[in-house]
């Protein structure tokens, strides 16, 4: 493969996308995934003997649930790496949700396809899971993936954008379609999108590399 300057950041990119889809439908799905991707991931907690209840005048109100939007207002304002990475896993979870056991079989298959670096296999899946389920951005954004891999930046970044379109904090996504505009030569367009990822995503990797590279090129043509 042939990539521009700066592709050891695109490389990454690619790296991550692929590390964290796996890791994110092995946490969601059942055991179709969870063996092929989430074996280092999964955490198994001791079991611990019930508390005694507390008396009521000492009670803790129970927490809301997480919703997707509270975990992004929560990564946006993270103070460290690894404060980030536990609320990555956690949206991650969430993204990997499709509700039909037949599209999270196909996803699981579309992903043992990219590891086996079988591109048009995935695709061919992917092609079935979004036809199943147009309003699902992971299956838009793993497609993405796909086509990147593939070197097909164009088709790539459509799938980006359609994912984003339905999901707009979808920061993999967003990662991914800085990167396939980078390597296409579009360092206007990939500042725009690594900057608006670093707003989602402070500590994304490489983010903060690229902005830095490619701010003075951008910055010093437009003066």
């Amino acid at each position: 493969m042939v990539f521009p300057s700066g592709s050891g950041i695109v490389l990454s990119f690619a790296l991550s996308a692929l590390v964290l889809a796996g890791s994110g439908a092995g946490l969601a799905s059942s055991g179709l995934v969870g063996q092929a991707f989430a074996g280092d991931l999964v955490q198994v907690q001791q079991q611990r003997p019930p508390a005694e209840p507390a008396p009521r005048s000492q009670a803790t109100p129970a927490q809301p649930p997480q919703t997707l939007a509270t975990l992004y207002e929560r990564l946006k304002g993270a103070g460290s790496a690894q404060e980030a990475e536990v609320l990555v896993r956690q949206i991650a979870r969430r993204w990997a949700r499709s509700g039909s056991d037949t599209s999270d079989l196909l996803m699981a298959r579309a992903r043992q396809a990219m590891g086996q670096r079988n591109g048009p296999l995935a695709v061919e899946l992917l092609d079935r899971v979004i036809a199943l389920q147009p309003g699902w951005a992971e299956a838009w954004h793993v497609r993405g993936l796909a086509f990147f891999v593939m070197q097909d930046d164009l088709r790539a970044l459509v799938d980006f954008r359609e994912a984003l379109r339905r999901e707009p904090g979808h920061f993999m996504a967003l990662g991914m379609a800085a990167a396939a505009l980078q390597r296409q030569g579009d360092e206007k367009g990939a500042l725009g999108a690594y900057r608006a990822l670093q707003e989602l995503h402070p500590f994304f990797s490489g983010a903060k590399d690229a902005i830095e590279r490619l701010t003075p090129n951008v910055d010093g043509r437009d003066a």
